[in-house]
């Protein structure tokens, strides 16, 4: 098996990422990864790639490409290896289920209108450390879309042939007016109807942000794919809500009955997105944008503010694995573990790393040490073997006298290391 020195991990570390159903929502998608430190000829020998031409500046240039599950692994010859698509796609061409329009005569191109959940992120991710022999560490965002699939009790072309504009730019629309995008400099918003697309007997609704720019990635917290953990999620979902609300649109469900004859008038123009960029200055915008939120309050359905609820109810959706013990995401630099332990009386203090009562410990202690594991081995004898099959993922050290040392040294370097320096420096050199 080939091991990246560089790294020092091999495809033991990938059984550490335990897959664990946390957030019942779709979330990531579209994917464009750079693939480092891996044994290219090994790559090439084990998918069946095909050879084409690249041109770049006039000149030309060999690269190879392979299929693989609705996506594709690019490896040219200067060495850069890529993969791009849809991981949702990807999963559900592992697990064979099509969209519900799809012809078996016709080649499947994915389907990705159900759910899909961090388990299934997590199980993905395993899944291309063994293609690519690698680390997820060694698999670092180009692109990346968040989104999710939303299903509102209306028809969402109701929705979505009255988007208007976000932040100065207006919507273009695109299959019958069922999908629409805005396109900004640094990433582009997607809302569309999956239920159009892939004849859906349920109303679906997806919103996305496409993020092109590594600085937009990095502000979340994302370089690679071991960053994908709950509390990374948790900034994708803030800044797809944020996006979303900062959407202007118009109410076709708007009862003008009950206007006056200047408000009707007003509203011809507001539904018209040219009159809002052309004709209105921007200082003006935020003076109309309120009297149009303020009819779409009084006298609508309130299309948006209905989705946006049902956008936190999809990501508030837990699936408890057990009814004492709730699990974060497992990765290489964060344990997020939360244990029902029966502590003594005093302060509360919780290891940032295990997020472990830690208060029978010492009053300056701050992360789960020896003491700590004793009394937890003994209380909760369950969570206690949890932790250590996690972090026991290396050879035992000589000077490791015992299990609980053994755990309490990874503790500490999860702490107190800093491993994405490495990664960082060398996704500069491409």
């Amino acid at each position: 098996m080939f091991k990246n020195p560089l790294f020092n991990c091999s495809n033991g570390l990938v059984a550490t990422h335990k897959p664990l159903q946390i957030y019942n929502y779709k979330l990531i998608d579209y994917i464009k990864i750079l693939v480092i430190g891996i044994d290219k000829e090994s790559l090439l020998k084990s998918l069946d790639f095909k050879v084409g031409l690249v041109e770049n500046t006039g000149e030309v240039s060999i690269k190879q490409v392979a299929e693989y599950h609705c996506c594709k692994i690019t490896v040219y010859d200067s060495g850069t290896i890529l993969f791009t698509g849809s991981i949702h796609n990807m999963w559900n061409s592992l697990n064979d289920i099509k969209a519900p329009n799809h012809k078996e005569e016709k080649k499947h191109k994915g389907f990705n209108g159900n759910q899909f959940t961090i388990n299934n992120i997590l199980k993905v991710r395993t899944r291309l450390c063994k293609v690519f022999n690698c680390c997820p560490e060694q698999m670092i965002f180009q692109n990346i879309e968040f989104g999710v699939n939303t299903t509102p009790l209306f028809d969402p072309q109701k929705f979505i042939k009255g988007l208007l504009y976000h932040n100065g730019k207006k919507f273009e629309f695109r299959y019958n007016e069922h999908f629409a995008q805005v396109v900004h400099q640094r990433y582009l918003l997607k809302i569309y109807s999956k239920s159009y697309q892939y004849c859906m007997s349920e109303y679906t609704l997806r919103v996305e942000l496409k993020i092109i720019k590594m600085e937009e990635i990095k502000s979340l917290g994302i370089k690679t794919f071991a960053d994908v953990n709950t509390i990374n999620l948790n900034k994708a979902k803030d800044l797809l809500l944020k996006r979303f609300d900062e959407v202007l649109y118009y109410d076709y469900t708007i009862s003008r009955k009950r206007l006056k004859v200047p408000q009707k008038r007003a509203l011809d123009n507001y539904s018209n997105p040219r009159h809002w960029i052309n004709t209105l200055k921007p200082r003006n915008r935020v003076y109309h944008k309120g009297i149009l939120k303020e009819l779409i309050k009084s006298y609508s359905s309130q299309l948006k503010d209905q989705i946006s609820s049902n956008m936190i109810q999809k990501f508030g959706i837990i699936n408890r694995l057990s009814e004492t013990l709730q699990f974060g995401i497992i990765n290489h630099s964060s344990i997020e573990l939360k244990t029902t332990i029966s502590t003594p009386k005093g302060e509360t203090k919780i290891c940032p790393i295990t997020k472990v009562d830690i208060s029978m410990q010492k009053s300056d202690s701050f992360l789960l040490s020896n003491t700590g594991l004793k009394h937890l081995e003994e209380h909760d004898n369950k969570q206690f073997n949890l932790i250590a099959e996690v972090l026991l993922t290396g050879n035992k050290n000589e000077f490791e006298k015992n299990i609980h040392s053994r755990i309490a040294k990874q503790i500490r370097n999860k702490y107190f290391n800093n491993r994405s320096f490495y990664v960082e420096r060398q996704s500069k050199l491409f």
